[in-house]
């Protein structure tokens, strides 16, 4: 009995400290399960590598809330599975990106989580040559089942609409 003790203290401490290091957007419901199902981790780049202005808004069913970014230009984003988000990062002087996160395949309740990493690359406002993004640069799925990814890319541009508040 002495010895089983012995060897379960580690793997008790070593279960706290995963547990503890587990990513903080990732919240428990009460029964246990993961609320959390989709876990995004990602990097982005400005040109001069000023994180302090820059925006990741995440709208989620109507509800949108801020992640924040860190000065290396790492954020973290949990997301419920059964959603449908728009992640838009927006700085001051670049062009906004969007990117459309799809959890639907994901499975809600399980004690697992789909963790994603990617990078965004803000391209300044300047380099653009009056055009914007024509939508979302990205659409990332959950497929049912196994949980494989399914990534598209769009880089397609559409002329900049140049708005101003009309004076009359």
């Amino acid at each position: 009995m002495v010895i089983m003790n012995i060897f379960h203290r580690p793997v008790i401490l070593w279960a706290l400290v995963v547990v503890c290091m587990a990513p903080f957007h990732a919240s428990f419901a009460a029964d246990g399960r993961i609320a959390s199902a989709v876990v995004l981790t990602g990097w982005l780049h400005v040109d001069d590598l000023r994180m302090d202005e820059v925006v990741v808004e995440v709208e989620v069913g109507g509800n949108v809330e801020y992640s924040r970014v860190s000065r290396n230009g790492r954020f973290t984003v949990g997301l419920p599975a059964g959603t449908e988000a728009t992640v838009r990062f927006e700085r001051s002087g670049y062009q906004t990106k969007e990117v459309l996160v799809d959890t639907r395949g994901a499975v809600a309740g399980t004690h697992t989580e789909h963790a994603i990493s990617f990078a965004v690359v803000l391209d300044p406002v300047r380099t653009m040559g009056g055009q914007t993004y024509a939508g979302p640069v990205a659409t990332i799925s959950v497929e049912p089942g196994g949980g494989s990814l399914a990534v598209v890319h769009s880089r397609r541009l559409v002329p900049a609409r140049h708005q101003r508040t009309m004076e009359f």
